[in-house]
C-alpha cells in the first residue's frame, strides 16, 4: 500500500510539474522557450485546423520561440436545405465538419409559395401553357388552373424567366378566378416577374413605393391616379415559386400594367402608351411616332377606350409635334395642355434619384384621360444603380443633367427632358428641395429597401442565388451596394440641384 502511495505521489507530483512548465510558458517566454528547448517537445512545426491554431518553430540562436498560425477555419460547401425536416447543412470541404440549422422558424408559410403542376415546355409570349396552381399564404389557399405565358422584351433571353400569370376556374379558360391580394382590386392576371438581374428582388417595388410617395405630396394630382390603390404604379410582394415540387425560384408577384390598374373605361377616349425603345428619335421626341403594329413599336397603344385608336395617334402625335416645334415662351405658356407638368417634373427627379438612366424613354408609361398625357412610373428593375446588361454597377455620378452656357442638358437624350428642365427650372429645382425632406429623404430610401429584403427569409435568397448563380454581386453584398449608392448618389444630385436633407 505505501509502494503504491508513493508511485501515486510520484506521478502527481510529475503532473503538477508539466501544469507549472505550461502556465509558466503563458507568461514567461524565456521559460518557455527553455523549456521547449530542453524537453525537445516543440521541436517541429505544428499545421494549423480549422478550429485548432498551429505554430512555427523559430529557432534564434539557441533560444526557441513560437510563431502562432491562425486557425484556417472552416470552408463551407452551399447549405443543402431539408424543407421537410426544417434543416439546411452544409459540411466543411477540408475536415468534414458538418453544420446544421434549424429553420423551422422560416417555414413554407413565411411568404407565399406557389406550386406549379405541368410542363412549361413550348411557351413563349404568345405560345401558352395550360398548369394547375396551388397557392398557399397566411392570407389565403387556393388550387385552380393557370395560363402561362413569357412576359417581357429584355429579359426574355435570361436563364430565369418573367411569366405572365392569368388564374382560370377551368383549364379551358373560360371562367375567371379573380383574387384580392393586399389593398389590390380582385383580378385574374398578374406578372410573377424574375428580377434576374436584381438578387435583392427590392429594386422594382421599392420604386413604386417611392413614386406612390411622391404622387401624395404632389400639389395637383389627377383625381382618377388619387383613387387608383397603388396610384398607378407597380406594386407586388415576394413569393416563392415550384415547378413539379422543384425549386424554380423566389419572385415577386406584381400587378400587370394594364387598363385595369389605371380603371380605364372602355367606351371612352382614355389610353394607356408605352415607349418600348431606348434611343429611337420617336422615343426621344425627335420625331412623330409611327405605332407599327408589332413588338418593334417604339409606342405601343397598350389600351385604347374606344375601338378606333386614330385620336390616340392624332393626341400624341400633336403632343411630340409640340416639343419639337413650340419656341420657349409657347412652351411655358402652353406644355399643360398636352402634358401634366407636375407629373412630369416628379418623372424626371425620379429616374435622378433613382439613377434610372434609361428611363427617360424606355418604360415611360403615358395615361390620358382628359386629353392629357400623365407620365407615370411602373419598371424599375435597374434602379440604385443596376446596369440594364447585368455586367456592372453604374457609379453614382453617373446620369446627372449638365449645364454649360446657361443651357441645361437632361443628359436623358430626349428634347422632351431637356425642354422641361430648361423652361421648368425653378419649378424642377423647388419640387427636389421639397422631396429631399420627405421621399428623397436618405433615411427614408434605405428603410424602404430594407422593409422589403427584411420581410424575405434569408434561406430563400440562398437558394436563389444557387439555382442562379451568374449575378454582379454576392448575396452577402446586395443590400451595402443599395445602400452606398443611395448615400453617394443624394450627396451628387444635391450639387446640382442644391438640395439638402434637414
Amino acid at each position: 500500500m505505501n509502494k503504491v502511495n508513493t508511485i501515486n505521489n510520484f506521478i502527481h507530483a510529475k503532473i503538477v510539474c508539466f501544469s507549472i512548465v505550461l502556465l509558466s510558458v503563458l507568461f514567461c517566454n524565456n521559460t518557455y522557450a527553455e523549456t521547449a528547448k530542453v524537453s525537445g517537445i516543440y521541436n517541429e512545426d505544428l499545421e494549423p485546423t480549422c478550429v485548432n491554431e498551429g505554430y512555427k518553430v523559430i529557432d534564434e540562436q539557441g533560444t526557441i520561440r513560437l510563431e502562432v498560425i491562425p486557425a484556417k477555419g472552416h470552408q463551407f460547401s452551399d447549405w443543402t436545405v431539408d424543407s421537410e425536416h426544417g434543416i439546411k447543412t452544409h459540411r466543411c470541404k477540408i475536415c468534414g465538419y458538418e453544420e446544421t440549422v434549424h429553420i423551422s422558424s422560416i417555414s413554407d408559410d413565411a411568404i407565399p409559395r406557389l406550386n406549379l403542376k405541368g410542363s412549361l415546355e413550348g411557351i413563349g409570349k404568345k405560345a401558352r401553357v395550360v398548369v394547375e396552381a396551388d397557392y398557399q399564404s397566411q392570407d389565403q389557399n387556393f388550387t385552380c388552373f393557370c395560363i402561362l405565358t413569357l412576359q417581357g422584351h429584355s429579359t426574355y433571353g435570361l436563364p430565369k424567366k418573367n411569366y405572365t400569370l392569368r388564374f382560370y376556374d377551368d383549364q379551358e379558360g373560360n371562367h375567371k378566378h379573380k383574387l384580392k391580394f393586399k389593398n389590390w382590386r380582385k383580378e385574374h392576371k398578374y406578372i410573377l416577374k424574375a428580377n434576374y438581374a436584381d438578387l435583392s428582388q427590392s429594386r422594382n417595388l421599392v420604386g413604386g413605393r417611392i413614386w406612390a410617395d411622391m404622387i401624395q405630396t404632389r400639389n395637383h394630382v389627377s383625381p382618377r391616379i388619387m383613387d387608383l390603390p397603388t396610384y398607378g404604379t407597380v406594386d407586388g410582394f415576394p413569393i416563392v415559386v415550384y415547378l413539379n415540387d422543384s425549386f424554380m425560384g423566389l419572385y415577386t408577384l406584381n400587378l400587370h400594367k394594364d387598363d385595369d390598374l389605371y380603371k380605364l373605361e372602355k367606351e371612352e377616349q382614355e389610353a394607356l402608351l408605352i415607349c418600348n425603345a431606348q434611343t429611337s428619335e420617336e422615343s426621344l421626341f425627335l420625331s412623330p411616332a409611327a405605332f407599327v403594329e408589332d413588338y418593334s413599336s417604339d409606342w405601343e397603344i397598350e389600351f385604347c377606350g374606344t375601338e378606333d385608336e386614330s385620336w390616340v395617334k392624332e393626341s400624341f402625335n400633336q403632343f411630340v409635334s409640340f416639343v419639337m416645334n413650340s419656341n420657349d415662351q409657347e412652351f411655358k405658356e402652353n406644355l399643360g395642355n398636352y402634358l401634366d407638368t407636375d407629373a412630369a417634373v416628379d418623372y424626371l427627379l425620379f429616374i435622378y434619384a433613382l439613377g434610372l438612366q434609361n428611363s427617360g424613354a424606355k418604360d415611360l408609361v403615358l395615361l390620358n384621360y382628359d386629353g392629357r398625357w400623365i407620365p407615370s412610373a411602373f419598371d424599375m428593375d435597374e434602379a440604385f444603380g443596376l446596369d440594364e446588361k447585368n455586367e456592372r454597377y453604374l457609379r453614382s455620378s453617373e446620369f446627372v443633367p449638365k449645364l454649360s452656357e446657361g443651357i441645361w442638358n437632361s443628359n436623358t437624350g430626349s428634347l422632351l427632358w431637356d425642354r422641361l428642365l430648361n423652361n421648368f427650372t425653378d419649378q424642377v429645382f423647388d419640387r427636389y428641395r421639397m422631396l429631399r425632406n420627405s421621399s428623397f429623404s436618405e433615411d427614408y430610401m434605405i428603410k424602404c429597401v430594407h422593409d422589403f429584403i427584411y420581410s424575405v427569409p434569408e434561406i430563400w435568397y440562398d437558394e436563389d442565388f444557387y439555382l442562379y448563380p451568374d449575378r454582379p454581386v454576392k448575396d452577402d453584398e446586395m443590400i451595402v451596394q443599395i445602400e452606398k449608392y443611395i448615400k453617394d448618389r443624394l450627396q451628387v444630385l444635391d450639387q446640382v440641384f442644391g438640395g439638402e436633407e434637414k
